[in-house]
């Protein structure tokens, strides 16, 4: 894409593989391999990304919300020091809303290709369908969570494994019609694609975490919406039978999951009704320090301080200081919690409206630039159809988890966002190379 020296894409590439692959699962060598593959990708923006057709990638939106990350972060820090000097952080951090901008550096390595992105994403993929045997506890493990406990493969928590293999399942069955569409392999190809649609669909459920399943069922009613207008559109003489078999397959599978791990689930979801009657009833302060307990307490807590400070927050350290210097919440959830497990009430605690309103640009120009380009023909349906659900996924899991200020939250959004962003720079060009009258 910017037509830039061998050897920086030699270097960054395989950094940037490294990365994907390996990424969740390990620690020190894909941590070194994520810095090199960003440092030679942001090397490539400064020293090639010169204007092309009339489009300069340096002038690029995106960036300029990078610079705004900055910005806001500056700006909450310096009133902190202002409004409550000795809780201040003693240095300037700009990387709990920098880290978001990862895609960048991402999507200069994969060079504006579809086939390039395809590749990442796969190789996060295998990656992380071997993570059970890399950081976890293999078959042994599988068996621990056919039997009703709880696993996480050693993914830092279930919660975040589930979020990963949610990703994953999205990402398989938005690209479903192209996979199986592809001459390439034939059934071998189809059936590798099902027994990796298997796998994540059970480790997501094997998790056993609430909050991903919600996110799941919405961005399922996103392909499920998407589904029904390619069928409008390319098939109207045999939709209906279409139809009929999708809904005959998705029944089936349904029942085969309820059968094999129905009371899994029926048990997850029963766990917290003593405390959502509690809530009910308004007995706030006698809530159980279950999960659901556990959040609302602190959510209420967080929401007292967000009303003291709702413009710029409390600074980058804003959510340890509810922590630190509560009076309301039990010492327990003190001693062991120092995250409000909510993205949204993280970032305004941190960072206030400013560092809400950076994450809905964010969100806004992503999004916006797939609808505008998919429209044009210059992005595919399908990485359309995986930018919407991807996006609502995200959206309502962040609202029981941080996700967005952990490394797992940042690694997904780095694949994720470069493998659009990406692509949407190429389309911009190819676009601006199109109406170009030389």
């Amino acid at each position: 894409m910017l037509q830039s020296r061998a050897w920086l894409p030699l270097i960054g590439v395989p950094a940037l593989l490294i990365y994907g692959f390996f990424g969740i699962s390990l620690d020190s060598l894909p941590e070194k391999a994520g810095r090199l593959a960003m440092l030679c990708g942001l090397l490539m923006l400064a020293i090639y990304g010169r204007p092309q057709h009339g489009v300069s990638l340096r002038r690029s939106g995106i960036l300029w919300l990078a610079i705004a990350a900055i910005v806001v972060a500056l700006i909450s820090w310096a009133c902190s020091w202002l409004t409550h000097p000795q809780w201040a952080e003693s240095s300037l951090k700009v990387h709990r809303l920098t880290n978001w901008f990862a895609m960048i550096p991402v999507a200069i390595l994969l060079g504006g290709s579809a086939r390039n992105a395809g590749a990442l994403w796969f190789a996060a993929l295998c990656g992380l369908l071997l993570s059970p045997w890399i950081s976890g506890g293999g078959w042994q493990e599988w068996q621990q969570g056919l039997t009703g406990a709880r696993i996480d493969f050693g993914l830092h928590n279930a919660q975040h494994t589930a979020m990963l293999f949610g990703t994953a399942a999205l990402g398989l069955l938005a690209f479903a019609a192209d996979i199986l569409r592809s001459r390439r392999g034939g059934w071998v190809v189809r059936a590798v694609w099902l027994l990796a649609l298997t796998t994540c669909i059970a480790a997501l459920l094997l998790t056993q975490t609430r909050g991903v399943w919600a996110g799941m069922l919405f961005a399922l009613l996103v392909i499920v919406c998407a589904g029904v207008v390619v069928l409008h559109k390319h098939f109207q003489n045999l939709r209906r039978y279409i139809l009929s078999a999708t809904i005959a397959v998705c029944g089936a599978a349904t029942l085969v999951g309820y059968l094999s791990l129905g009371d899994i689930v029926g048990q997850r979801l029963e766990a917290e009704q003593d405390t959502m009657l509690q809530v009910q009833q308004g007995n706030f302060d006698d809530l159980p320090l279950t999960s659901t307990g556990i959040r609302l307490r602190t959510w209420a807590e967080a929401l007292d301080w967000i009303a003291e400070r709702p413009l710029v927050g409390w600074g980058g350290n804003g959510r340890s200081l509810i922590f630190d210097h509560s009076e309301h919440l039990p010492a327990a959830i003190k001693e062991n919690f120092g995250h409000l497990h909510n993205s949204y009430l993280d970032l305004l605690v941190n960072f206030g409206l400013l560092g809400l309103l950076l994450l809905g640009a964010l969100v806004y120009w992503l999004v916006s630039r797939c609808l505008r380009y998919y429209r044009a023909g210059l992005i595919s349906g399908s990485t359309l159809t995986f930018c919407l659900s991807f996006t609502v996924f995200f959206a309502i899991i962040n609202l029981f988890e941080s996700y967005l200020f952990y490394t797992s939250g940042r690694f997904v959004l780095a694949l994720v966002g470069g493998g659009l962003l990406t692509q949407i720079w190429a389309a911009k060009r190819r676009q601006a190379a199109a109406n170009d009258p030389r």
